[in-house]
């Protein structure tokens, strides 16, 4: 009996179990299957081993901690604590390839119902995928002995609320915390040199963020989806803010960005609802999209600006100033579209280009200097800027794009020099209130519906170069008294004077050759058409429908005029046309 209970005491270290509670110990590499009967490994709640563990071993407590589903008629049950930390991992081949004191990637990936671990405290890795989607993971702490957390080491941890990161880590891979949902508190000390992307991407409930590492790049969409942010401090060795690095945490509401930063990725800051201020003391570039429907944001001072992504500002809804400096030569495509407060901005005297739409709906930009420096000014880029009373254009531009100015309702007046040859459809379509325009005598073509629906517009002195008056040009400027065509010009499209219910006498030149179809349809009041031309322009039938006005032919021309179908219905009289 003595005997019995003398072997019974030595085994007990090797192996204890109660109500699922098991510890074993292995003197030797290889010999935990020995140590767990294979109709007990399935039983197992809580699990601790100690001793050396190779490939084999570690493949079995794979088997045993990482599975899903439990048959609990056979008495099974799911793993939720498992103990390493008198365990130490060996090299070998044996089971699965294993390097001392390195944890094998995915090791407890995808074991859902553990909820506790202890690890070796040797190991030098939280290796690629270790606990990747372990969800019901809420305590483990990482060794002081650990260097390298890799690449989705913790993802999808989504009930991990706490987690200290050693202070010799180097190095933290990509993801490697990615939807860890219920981190609330994250520091990052001085130690590590290098941090992957995505890391905290989804942490909806990550709060405050504190990096000391020793890093040049905050890389693409480290925080993305951190919508419970709030603080965050960062290095100062920090240069660049990746793409989408901040994008959609719309809880906080400022950052200050160190003095070595001097450039901000595409979305970096995209969809931060919340953020009112940030200090960018020495950022040079900014990308596209850079702080899109940061809808708070009320201030922005670049002072060493040399690019600017497109999109980069659009729908900063409180935006109400922007003061740019530095060496940036052009203002991208929807740069502030939709800025609607945007009342004061400063154009650096060097650019070159305003974009695409580029202050399109800034509603409450009253004023806008252009500078000196400027050739081209985009397609749309101030349509709707509803306050904007007055533009002059730099004799240097030489591109105008459609639309430039449409829908400026209370744009009163407009100066156009440069050497522009045409004005683009639609350039100042809607501008309800304009009464004054100049335009440079380089002109040749007037674009489709360029100044439709300018009801306010009474004159306009059309350049001497002007070839073609396009579609619509003028349709509906209610005010227009009298036009006169220049000299050169050959065609006047369709529906170009169309209901402009003041016109009363127009001019048309000796080189027209065609006049659309209801081109001065709707005139009421029009009742005198001077014809510098000897032989008739075409016209349909449509062309002065609703029309009971002279026609005034040069002397000589009428038997012409009377042969032509169109013509001959039309009340024609020769005169010395002087």
């Amino acid at each position: 009996m003595r005997r019995l209970i003398s072997i019974l005491l030595v085994a007990m270290p090797l192996l204890a179990m109660a109500q699922g509670q098991t510890q074993v110990t292995v003197e030797a590499a290889g010999q935990l299957s020995q140590k767990i009967a294979e109709g007990d490994r399935f039983k197992i709640s809580e699990l601790k081993i100690s001793g050396p563990l190779n490939g084999a071993d570690i493949k079995l407590i794979q088997q045993i901690v990482n599975r899903s589903k439990a048959k609990t008629k056979l008495g099974e049950q799911l793993v939720h604590a498992i103990d390493l930390s008198d365990a130490v991992i060996t090299e070998g081949k044996e089971g699965m390839k294993t390097k001392a004191n390195e944890l094998p990637d995915a090791l407890f990936s995808g074991a859902k119902a553990l909820r506790k671990v202890v690890l070796p405290p040797t190991v030098s890795n939280i290796s690629k995928n270790c606990f990747a989607n372990c969800e019901s993971l809420v305590d483990i702490t990482i060794p002081e002995s650990v260097t390298t957390i890799e690449s989705g080491a913790f993802q999808d941890c989504e009930r991990l609320a706490v987690i200290n990161i050693p202070q010799y880590v180097t190095s933290i891979g990509n993801e490697a915390f990615e939807d860890c949902k219920a981190l609330t508190l994250i520091s990052i000390p001085a130690s590590v040199k290098d941090m992957g992307t995505q890391v905290f991407n989804g942490c909806k409930s990550l709060t405050t963020a504190d990096i000391q590492a020793n890093i040049k790049k905050l890389d693409n969409d480290t925080f993305r989806d951190c919508e419970s942010l709030t603080s965050v401090t960062l290095p100062e060795t920090l240069k660049e803010i990746d793409n989408d690095a901040f994008h959609n945490c719309k809880s906080l509401a400022a950052i200050e960005l160190p003095a070595s930063t001097d450039e901000l990725g595409s979305s970096a800051f995209e969809d931060c609802k919340s953020l009112t201020a940030i200090s960018m003391p020495n950022v040079q570039k900014i990308g596209s999209k850079a702080f899109q429907n940061c809808s708070s944001l009320k201030e922005v001072v670049l002072e060493r600006l040399s690019k600017m992504g497109i999109s980069a500002f659009e729908e900063c809804k409180s935006l109400t100033t922007v003061s740019l400096q530095g060496g940036i030569d052009d203002i991208s495509n929807d740069a502030f579209k939709d800025c609607s407060n945007l009342n004061n901005i400063a154009i650096p005297s060097g650019v070159k280009t305003i974009g695409n739409e580029a202050f399109s709906g800034c509603r409450s930009l009253t004023a806008i200097e252009l500078p000196a420096s400027l050739t081209k000014i985009g397609s749309q880029a101030f349509q709707n800027c509803s306050s904007l009373s007055e533009v002059v254009v730099p004799n240097t531009v030489k591109t105008i794009g459609s639309s430039a100015f449409q829908d400026c309702s209370q744009l009163v007046k407009a100066t156009v020099n440069g050497f522009i040859v045409e004005v683009e459809s639609d350039l100042f379509r809607n501008c309800s209130s304009l009464t004054s325009v100049s335009l440079p005598s380089t002109v040749q073509k007037i674009g489709s519906k360029a100044f439709q629906k300018c009801i306010a517009l009474h004159s306009i002195d059309l350049p001497i170069a002007l070839l073609t008056i396009g579609d619509d040009a003028f349709e509906q400027c209610s005010s227009l008294k009298d036009v006169k065509i220049p000299v050169a010009v050959t065609t006047i499209g369709s529906d170009a004077f169309m209901d402009c219910a003041t016109l009363n006498k127009v001019e048309l030149p000796v080189a027209l050759k065609k006049i659309g179809g209801e081109a001065f349809a709707k005139c009421p009041m029009l009742r005198e058409v001077v014809l510098n031309c000897p032989a008739p322009p075409a016209i349909s039938k449509s062309t002065f429908k609703g029309v009971a006005a002279s026609f005034i032919i040069p002397v000589g021309s009428k038997a012409l005029y009377s042969a032509n179908k169109d013509w001959q219905k039309l009340a024609i009289k020769e005169r010395q046309i002087p």
